[in-house]
Formats: C-alpha cells, sequence, structure tokens
C-alpha cells in the first residue's frame, strides 16, 4: 500500500460520518463483551450449582444406604449385597460428576474465546478513535484524547478477566477432594475392629 493510499484511509477515517458512527461501533464491542460475560457466567453458576447438589444428593444416598445396613437384620448375603450396590454407585457418581466437570471445562473455554475476541475488538476500536483523533486535531494530543475516551469500557474487561480467573480455578480444581474420595472408599470397606467399637451390640448378635 503506498503512502498516498495509507493517507487517503486515515482521511477517510476522520471524515464527520465515519467519526460519528465511532460510538455505535464503541457500544456494538462492548455490548458483544457484555453478552460473552454475562452468558459464561450464568452458565457458570448454573452448572457448579448441579455439581455441588449432585454431590449432596449422592452425600445422603450414601448414608441412606450404610443406616441400612444396621436397619435389615442379619440374613446371608444381604450386607455384602448393599456394599455391592454403593459400590456400583460410587463408580457411577464419580461419571456424573466428571461429565459435570466436562461441561463447566466447555462453558470456561468458550467464554474465554469470547472474551478474546471482545478484548481483540476493543483494542482495535481504541487504535482506530487515536487515529482518528489525530488526524481531526493534527496533532499527537488529539491521538491520545481518541484514546482516552476508550478507556471506561476496559473496566469491563478487567473485570471479565478477574471471573475467567475464579472460574479457572473452580474448574480445574473441580475433581473431587482426595480427603472426601478417601471417606467414601472407606465406607466400602468392612472394618470388625469400627463395629466393636461403635456398636458392639451388632457384633454380638451376629456372633448368637
Amino acid at each position: 500500500m503506498s503512502g498516498s493510499t495509507f493517507g487517503e484511509v486515515v482521511r477517510d477515517l476522520s471524515t464527520p460520518t465515519a467519526a460519528g458512527l465511532g460510538p455505535l461501533i464503541s457500544l456494538c464491542i462492548v455490548g458483544f463483551l457484555a453478552y460473552v460475560i454475562i452468558k459464561g457466567q450464568r452458565r457458570y453458576e448454573l452448572l457448579r450449582t448441579e455439581t455441588e447438589a449432585l454431590i449432596r444428593r449422592y452425600i445422603i444416598f450414601r448414608g441412606k444406604r450404610h443406616s441400612t445396613i444396621g436397619r435389615v437384620q442379619t440374613q446371608k448375603g444381604t450386607t455384602k449385597k448393599i456394599l455391592k450396590s454403593i459400590s456400583r454407585s460410587w463408580y457411577r457418581f464419580k461419571e456424573y460428576h466428571g461429565e459435570q466437570c466436562s461441561l463447566l471445562e466447555k462453558n470456561y473455554r468458550g467464554m474465554k474465546k469470547g472474551f478474546i475476541l471482545g478484548c481483540v475488538l476493543l483494542v482495535l476500536n481504541t487504535v482506530r478513535e487515536g487515529i482518528v483523533g489525530a488526524v481531526v486535531t493534527e496533532s499527537i494530543a488529539g491521538f491520545f484524547f481518541g484514546v482516552f475516551q476508550t478507556l471506561p469500557p476496559y473496566l469491563l474487561a478487567v473485570f471479565g478477566m478477574v471471573l475467567l480467573s475464579m472460574q479457572r480455578e473452580e474448574v480445574y480444581g473441580a475433581h473431587l477432594d482426595p480427603p472426601l474420595e478417601a471417606v467414601f472408599t472407606d465406607f466400602d470397606r468392612e472394618d470388625l475392629r469400627l463395629s466393636e467399637e461403635f456398636d458392639p451390640l451388632e457384633g454380638e448378635g451376629e456372633e448368637e
């Protein structure tokens, strides 16, 4: 592109019509960025709530299953069947939890891509406004004035970065905590010493 052609492009950007479209362009970019952030954050909150509800429901289920062992009369194979059921439920729960984690990660990546695109458009618009300001005023001060006018929307970009950072910590740390998994695993193990310590009457009933 020759110097004269570039000059013509710059002059076109500085015309009243082009300058009048500046606020509209900025509004569209800010609107797009806000849409990406709001949509991604709402989806994240929904998936997070569903994941927490899944964990709560499973904890209640495990508690009821284990309380069933103490309520049923001692029958050959009854306790073993209940424990097998609990073991199967644990693997199914981990599968469901893994699916929720995958959805959270997918939402995070989609929001991140849209956010990056919005930020790129925001920067390009800032450069455009600076060039227009410099051409209109024919001074470097006009460039900085044009850039300064586009700074407020960057607060939205900072807010989006904070939300993405919080989501990243949640998404890549959404796996079951090792202590919680260890507790669930211990539920499936029969330990006579625990029965003797916390429920000695049950052990005496089985001996009779």
